[in-house]
């Protein structure tokens, strides 16, 4: 890091959270840790051609939106939030700036989104991935280290997760994964690396393929460990409520939808009494399992596959949730071949969201709506949903 201190002013927030500002010689400059409109002195860690990465060193005229780090574990050096800085009201705010922006510079794309749509304080994180050290706390890494900050109270995590926290989980160092049913209180833990103490509860499932049930909109869903799930129930609910808000819009009801990226049919199962046929298609052993045990009374076919590899069947509603990400090509591709009328694109990349339904467009879709989605509170992380209706030349 140089020792020369730059005086900037920060001009917006771009997609992964950190701010962007120019130095005098016009270079651009990414610094963490920023609002919008604040002036701040920052340190240069980084210098390229035309662009330079620095370090926040001083705050000289703050937004109103800045506030202290409620967490005292982000304030000891904890990684795991980055947006603690901002008060939730400007986090949601900012969210919904960065979709726009990403859309509007990757797709050429002019959305209107407000802000994006918060959830509850209510509604806390029901899957955590943790460390430990030596001494077998367990905590979060660092921001930017590898360090271990210990905690036994995360301000995001549920409470039925923190109450694990506070007695040892972990013999010594290691890595586990804990995971709440929050509407059923089922609890499960995977160490992927050291062992649990023997003092761990033992009502507490445990391993790669243990279980926990979670109810969402009023059915009943089974999660292995292995598979993945969203962040919470509310998270999982406010997904589906966007995703029926466009469906009703277009009043589309009834044929074959298709689950692409389908997980364990969280989306499949909540829509099973809109569509005469599902089919789900994911790549993951573990989540198939589970779909199949979730979808069991419904007309649902599961098919274990990447779904740049599936040989697409004709569908009216295709919903994608592809990883961080995106479709990319090769996702696109496949999933054009199911002619969909209507194509639902869940996204949790603001670029990558961008960039795929720019792809869609390409392709003949019109874009009906883009809803941005403050899944993931005290981060930069944001959910995108975008519903595209096919045109009506192709």
């Amino acid at each position: 890091m140089e020792s020369e201190v730059h005086r900037v002013q920060v001009e917006k927030l771009v997609a992964g959270g950190e701010g962007l500002a120019r130095l005098k010689d016009g270079r651009v400059v990414f610094v963490p840790a920023v609002i919008t409109g604040e002036t701040v002195d920052v340190q240069l860690v980084e210098k390229k051609t035309d662009f330079a990465r620095a370090l926040l060193h001083g705050i000289i005229e703050p937004s109103p939106a800045r506030r202290l780090a409620p967490c005292p574990e982000v304030n000891r050096g904890c990684g795991g939030c980055d947006w603690q800085h901002m008060k939730r009201e400007q986090q949601s705010l900012s969210k919904a700036e960065i979709v726009k922006e990403a859309f509007q510079r990757t797709a050429k794309l002019l959305v209107d989104i407000p802000e994006a749509i918060a959830l509850p304080d209510s509604a806390r994180r029901t899957t955590v991935r943790m460390v430990a050290g030596a001494d077998g706390v367990l905590g979060f890494r660092g921001a930017d280290s590898h360090d271990v900050v210990t905690t036994t109270n995360c301000m995001i995590a549920h409470e039925a997760i923190n109450e694990l926290l506070r007695t040892p989980v972990l013999k010594g160092a290691g890595e586990v994964t804990l995971r709440v049913g929050a509407r059923t209180g089922d609890l499960a833990a995977w160490c992927h690396e050291g062992e649990l103490t023997e003092t761990f509860p033992s009502s507490v499932k445990r391993g790669e393929r243990a279980k926990v049930r979670e109810v969402i909109a009023g059915h009943q869903f089974q999660v292995s460990m292995g598979s993945f799930f969203q962040p919470s129930p509310e998270a999982a609910e406010m997904i589906a409520d966007t995703i029926v808000a466009g469906l009703d819009d277009l009043g589309t009801e009834g044929g074959t939808l298709v689950d692409a990226y389908g997980g364990i049919g969280l989306f499949a199962g909540c829509f099973a009494h809109r569509f005469d046929e599902l089919v789900v298609v994911e790549n993951s052993k573990s989540a198939c399992g589970d779909a199949i045990v979730n979808l069991a009374d419904c007309a649902a076919t599961i098919v274990e596959c990447n779904v740049e590899q599936w040989r697409a069947t004709a569908a009216d509603v295709v919903i994608a949730d592809p990883a961080r990400a995106g479709l990319g090509k090769a996702g696109v591709r496949a999933l054009l071949g199911a002619q969909a009328t209507v194509f639902i694109l869940i996204s949790c990349d603001a670029v990558a969201a961008a960039r795929d339904v720019g792809l869609l467009a390409a392709s003949g879709y019109n874009v009906h709506s883009v809803t941005a989605l403050d899944l993931f509170p005290e981060t930069h992380h944001v959910e995108v949903v975008s519903v595209l209706m096919k045109s009506a030349r192709n």
